[in-house]
C-alpha cells in the first residue's frame, strides 16, 4: 500500500512539474504578444533580439508581428529609428521557422529599405525551423533550473554547431548559472580539438564565454584549448586566459 501511495505521489509531482513547464511556455507566448501589441519601440527591439534564443514558433505571436510589419512598413521609411524597428519584425519572422511567413519575408527582397533584413531572415528561417523544437524541448528540461538556463543547455548540447554558438554567446552576454557553465565547460573540453570551419566560431565563443566568467578554475581547460589545432579557437582561448590569470 505504501509503495502504491509513493508511486501516486511521484506521478502527481511529475504532473505538477509538467504543467508548470507547459504553463511557462504559454506565458512566454502571452508575454511576447503583449509586448508587440503595445507601442514601446525599445521593448519591441529587445524582444526581437531575444526571439533568437527562445525557440518560439507559435503563430499567435508571429501573426501579431506580421500584422504590424504589413501595416507600418511604408509609413516609417523616413524615420531611421522607426525603420529599424519595423525591419526587426522581418528578422522576427525568420526566427519563427514557420513557412507560412516566407511569402511575407520574400516580399521585401529587393526593397531598398528592407532588402538586407529580408535576406537575413530567409537565411535564418530554415535553421530555426529545425532549432526551435530543440531550444524549447521541454522533455529535457530540469525543473530546478530557470527556463533560460534550460534553453541555453539545449542549445549547447545540440548537434548543430551554429546553434551551439548561439548558446555560447548567450552565456557570454548574460547567463552564468552554474549548471549552464558546467555544460559549457564539458562542451569545450569535448570539442576544442575539432578542425572544422562551421564549428570553429562556436568553439571560440565557448572559450570566450568561460573567460568572461572571471573564474580561475577554467584556466587548465583554456590552457589546453590555447593549443587547439584551429587557429581561431586557440586565439580566443588565449584571450580568455589573459582575463583569468592573476
Amino acid at each position: 500500500m505504501a509503495l502504491i501511495v509513493r508511486k501516486l505521489l511521484s506521478c502527481v509531482l511529475l504532473l505538477g512539474c509538467t504543467l508548470a513547464i507547459a504553463a511557462s511556455n504559454e506565458q512566454d507566448v502571452a508575454r511576447y504578444i503583449d509586448i508587440f501589441k503595445g507601442n514601446d519601440a525599445a521593448r519591441h527591439n529587445d524582444a526581437v533580439e531575444s526571439l533568437a534564443w527562445m525557440g518560439l514558433s507559435d503563430a499567435r505571436l508571429f501573426d501579431v508581428i506580421e500584422q504590424r510589419l504589413l501595416a507600418e512598413h511604408e509609413a516609417v521609411v523616413r524615420d531611421r529609428d522607426e525603420k529599424n524597428r519595423v525591419a526587426r519584425y522581418i528578422r522576427a519572422l525568420g526566427f519563427s521557422g514557420d513557412p507560412k511567413y516566407l511569402p511575407t519575408i520574400s516580399r521585401f527582397v529587393g526593397d531598398r529599405t528592407y532588402d538586407r533584413y529580408a535576406r537575413t531572415a530567409l537565411q535564418d528561417h530554415p535553421n530555426y525551423s529545425r532549432w526551435n523544437s530543440i531550444i524549447s524541448n521541454r522533455g529535457t528540461y530540469d525543473p530546478a533550473l530557470s527556463d533560460e538556463a534550460n534553453r541555453v543547455i539545449n542549445m549547447l548540447r545540440a548537434d548543430d554547431f551554429l546553434l551551439k554558438r548561439i548558446g555560447a554567446k548567450r552565456v557570454y552576454f548574460k547567463n552564468r548559472e552554474p549548471q549552464v557553465l558546467a555544460v559549457l565547460e564539458a562542451q569545450l573540453l569535448a570539442s576544442y580539438t575539432i578542425q572544422d570551419k562551421d564549428a570553429s566560431d562556436a568553439i571560440a565563443w565557448m572559450a570566450k564565454a568561460l573567460g568572461e566568467t572571471g573564474d580561475q578554475r577554467y584556466i587548465p581547460l583554456l590552457q589546453q584549448a590555447s593549443h587547439a589545432p584551429d587557429g581561431r579557437v586557440a586565439r580566443y582561448a588565449n584571450e580568455a586566459l589573459r582575463k583569468l590569470k592573476p
